[in-house]
């Protein structure tokens, strides 16, 4: 799909849809199908009197464990999930039990990161950024979809880097992203990944090629879409970072690698034209996985690629380390992919399909795995892989 203008979109109050599967395009394409409860859920809520998700809490929710959940990470011993409605939930006993975290918005969050047991950050819809600092168990707002309209507009209008007419040209970019959003005081597009490393240098990523970068650990945040070989202005889904080496994934095989000398991300030629949905960089293994059950792997920063058999054809999701040498991917039906880094030999589980899956995390204690699913996170043997 190409996208005409960056930031463009239709809308600023989305469906509670999940973001990180999107196999579509545009903003209607952001979403995955809503079943009839739910979306008889949202016709009663649409007719009730509005309350702006940006500026309400999560409603506290009896049963959250069986929520929605979109995504799961890890954060030192624990567990943290985020979900629907500004849903953030935690585990303390490697998914066994969870429990609601107060959140300070109410709209979808889609992908959650720790930088370390106590360092993490949450991003969805209406360009939320959550940062916490206590290992998820509160939460503030770094950005959201009206003060990034203010930061998009004073960054690229004083830009001293940027020529008169590039400036021009993303300002008027802004301004229609804002004129066709359903509020014109929120820049609509949704963040889909955000990633900060130790160093506190780190990037949030999203639809319509939104990418702003942090050099002091989130305390402030840049707009850096410019500096991208991403001209069609294509989905970010997916960004690693390891060392100086830091990937961004997208659509139609858009994968892109930071060149720290230019300060841009440039373009990686890739034999796929598919989406990929995740990148991973470990141990001077890059791989990309996508849909179809699509893997590549490269040795060489993306010089070339090995496309690995990964013998199923649902579309790839996530992918965790396994272990020294292993890399475990995750599909959206459930199904598990034991990668060998070296031999890029693959073991593959078919778990019995329980609903259609997001993401992933491995738990503390090993022989497990915690998916997160619409019907809520759920744990999953994998003890035979050991």
């Amino acid at each position: 799909m190409k996208a005409s203008h960056l930031f463009s979109c239709s809308g600023s109050k989305y469906s509670s849809t999940v973001l990180a599967l999107l196999a579509g395009a545009c903003c209607v394409g952001l979403a995955l199908q809503v079943s009839p409860v739910l979306a008889s859920a949202q016709a009663e809520q649409a007719s009730s009197s509005f309350h702006d998700p940006l500026q309400q809490s999560a409603l506290t929710q009896l049963g959250a464990a069986s929520e929605p959940a979109l995504a799961v990470t890890r954060a030192g011993e624990s567990l943290v999930s985020v979900g629907l409605r500004g849903l953030i939930m935690i585990s303390n006993d490697d998914g066994e039990t969870w429990t609601q975290s107060p959140s300070p918005v109410a709209v979808d969050l889609v992908q959650v990161y720790f930088q370390n047991e106590l360092n993490g950050w949450a991003v969805g819809h209406d360009s939320v950024l959550l940062s916490t600092t206590d290992g998820g168990l509160s939460w503030v707002v770094q950005l959201d979809g009206r003060s990034l309209v203010t930061l998009l507009k004073k960054h690229y209008a004083n830009a001293s880097d940027l020529d008169e007419f590039e400036a021009e040209s993303m300002l008027r970019e802004v301004d229609l992203a804002t004129s066709t959003s359903s509020d014109p005081d929120i820049m609509a597009t949704p963040f889909l990944d955000v990633f900060v490393d130790e160093q506190g240098e780190g990037y949030v990523l999203g639809a319509f090629g939104m990418l702003l970068r942090t050099t002091d650990n989130g305390a402030s945040w840049e707009p850096w879409t410019e500096h991208t070989d991403n001209d069609r202005r294509m989905h970010l889904y997916s960004i690693d970072m390891q060392g100086d080496e830091v990937y961004l994934s997208g659509e139609q095989g858009l994968l892109m690698r930071l060149d720290r000398e230019a300060q841009r991300f440039v373009q990686i030629e890739t034999p796929y034209t598919g989406t990929f949905f995740g990148v991973r960089v470990s141990d001077g293994v890059l791989i990309a996985y996508g849909l179809r059950g699509n893997l590549y792997v490269s040795r060489d920063s993306g010089d070339n690629w090995q496309q690995v058999n990964t013998q199923q054809q649902a579309t790839l999701v996530d992918a965790v380390s396994d272990g020294a040498g292993h890399i475990l991917l995750v599909s959206e039906r459930g199904e598990l992919i034991r990668l060998n880094t070296e031999t890029l030999e693959t073991d593959l589980i078919a778990v019995p399909y329980s609903g259609q899956v997001y993401s992933s995390a491995k738990p503390e204690k090993p022989g497990a795995l915690i998916v997160a699913q619409f019907s809520g996170p759920r744990k999953i043997d994998i003890s035979q892989f050991q």
